[in-house]
């Protein structure tokens, strides 16, 4: 009976894992990183610490998609999620957020730090020589702040800068600033 109860006990650890994982890359899924943002966001107005999100999407990956088909798409999202975990911390947190779209969690990280760890895995994907074609990435920066301390308004702030780094010629990094407008200094 022991056994059965450890063997369950493993069993329902490996279900787990697999509830808050993507299936494709390997990643965190999106649900997973929302409810890790709450509770990091509260640990951060607790202590004080920085807290930084990046919102990063593979550039025309549609095309890529229609041209060299679905099987060699998700290839190259292996590869992406790959150069992520390469360039992550230990307590960061990486998560396929949806389609192409990934976002990063990083604890106790101000922006300009996370600006240099957006920066090098832009300059990663650019550089990889993926099957097919080159493919480049586009990624939004947000931090905590006593303006924008709630998931939602993070998520959606990091969401904007990176929309705006697509706005302006794709294959950037951009950071937004703490009162809602998009910084004109680009990274890259």
């Amino acid at each position: 009976m022991a056994i059965d109860r450890a063997s369950l006990k493993l069993k329902a650890g490996e279900f787990e894992q697999l509830s808050v994982t993507d299936s494709l890359t390997g990643l965190l899924n999106r649900r997973y990183l929302q409810e890790r943002l709450s509770e990091e966001i509260q640990r951060s107005r607790r202590h004080r610490f920085s807290l930084s999100f990046l919102m990063l999407d593979v550039d025309n990956f549609k095309s890529f998609n229609d041209t060299f088909g679905h099987l060699a798409g998700d290839a190259a999202l292996r590869i992406v999620a790959n150069i992520l975990k390469e360039n992550l911390r230990g307590d960061d947190v990486a998560a396929r957020y949806g389609g192409e779209e990934f976002a990063v969690l990083l604890p106790q990280t101000r922006i300009d730090e996370a600006s240099v760890i957006a920066e090098r895995i832009r300059l990663q994907i650019e550089r990889t020589d993926f099957p097919n074609r080159r493919i480049t990435a586009s990624i939004g920066i947000a931090s905590s702040s006593a303006n924008m301390n709630v998931p939602d308004d993070l998520i959606w702030a990091a969401d904007r800068a990176l929309y705006e780094a697509k706005e302006n010629g794709r294959n950037k990094v951009q950071l937004y600033d703490d009162f809602g407008d998009p910084l004109t200094e680009k990274v890259h």
